[in-house]
């Protein structure tokens, strides 16, 4: 996961909140950008995701 946006390649751009992870996930958004997503990679971004909405609303990069 690149939180900054900077690292070459395909991916796609979430905000850090899981409702973005949900609606991404449930529009078929993210398989498209990235392929199918099984529910331990859900997992994963969502763990993700959490961290860096916690980095950011406590003013971290």
């Amino acid at each position: 996961m690149d939180l900054r946006g900077k690292a070459p390649g395909r991916g796609a751009y979430l905000c850090p909140a899981e409702a973005c992870l949900s609606r991404g996930i449930g529009a078929g958004a993210l398989r498209t950008a990235l392929g199918d997503i099984d529910e331990a990679t859900r997992e994963v971004l969502a763990a993700e995701l959490r961290r860096a909405a916690q980095t950011r609303t406590k003013g971290g990069n």
